[in-house]
């Protein structure tokens, strides 16, 4: 198949999954993350096997847009699609400086998404690695990252600010092992922890959303640590969870007394 020719079914995909959504703003939106360049991205990964077709999309974000795609034997995948022509660029760069996985931060609006995706990608490998629950990451190139789809044929597991707990003090003590687990086994802190980044399926807990997760040598990842503390802990205690955050600190470190 020739690449005009794979660019136009991909366009009319994307005329189809735009019909399906009538806001302006919505339509806005699947233009500013489909554009040529993103669209020659997808065919390379459909042509090369990542996936086979793209089908609907299951989430809007600040940096970018999840789509669940199906590859061989009906497998289904997330993929994010970063938006290069994004605002928020300028502020992921403190994210990336001082990590020493990447030495030169590129200069240029686009470079800088791509190494983004890159930094997700990587951070995801890491904490897969180490055994902690979160998608599994299959490819990534410039600004599409595969992964693992989490949730059912109906539709994606919710996020933690969407679920009614059975046993609060439980899943606190589950997601605070990983937090540990994240810090100790896979060296780094997610940097952006909330009940809007945490999955829930079939009651296990998965950590999503990594772009931003640094390496504990980044300048900023104790003051990162603490904030993601904060936010579990603010969260957990509107469940009548008692926590302390200098308890969860050290815990997660490695201190405790």
């Amino acid at each position: 198949m020739k690449e005009e020719e794979m660019d136009r079914i991909l366009e009319n995909k994307i005329d189809s999954l735009k019909k399906k959504d009538k806001s302006v703003e919505d339509r806005k939106t699947y233009d500013e993350v489909f554009d040529r360049n993103t669209l020659l991205t997808l065919y390379k990964m459909i042509t090369s096997g990542v996936f086979e077709t793209l089908n609907y999309p299951i989430s809007t974000g600040k940096e970018g847009n999840v789509f669940v795609a199906t590859g061989k034997n009906k497998e289904m995948f997330a993929v994010k699609i970063y938006r290069v022509s994004t605002s928020t660029y300028k502020n992921l760069t403190k994210y990336i400086a001082g990590d020493p996985r990447f030495r030169n931060i590129p200069r240029d609006h686009r470079g800088v998404i791509y190494l983004w995706a890159q930094k997700e990608y990587k951070n995801l490998k890491r904490i897969f690695s180490a055994k902690i629950a979160s998608p599994c990451p299959k490819r990534q190139i410039k600004n599409v990252l595969v992964m693992s789809y989490i949730g059912s044929e109906e539709q994606p597991a919710p996020m933690l600010k969407d679920v009614t707990l059975s046993n609060p003090k439980k899943s606190y003590k589950i997601i605070l092992k990983m937090m540990r687990d994240l810090y100790q086994k896979a060296g780094l802190i997610h940097g952006d922890l909330s009940e809007y980044n945490i999955l829930v399926q079939n009651g296990k807990c998965y950590f999503i959303d990594v772009g931003q997760s640094v390496v504990l040598e980044h300048p900023l990842a104790q003051e990162l640590l603490e904030r993601d503390v904060a936010n579990i802990s603010r969260y957990f205690k509107k469940l009548g969870v008692k926590s302390k955050e200098i308890d969860m600190l050290n815990y997660i470190r490695g201190e405790e007394k």
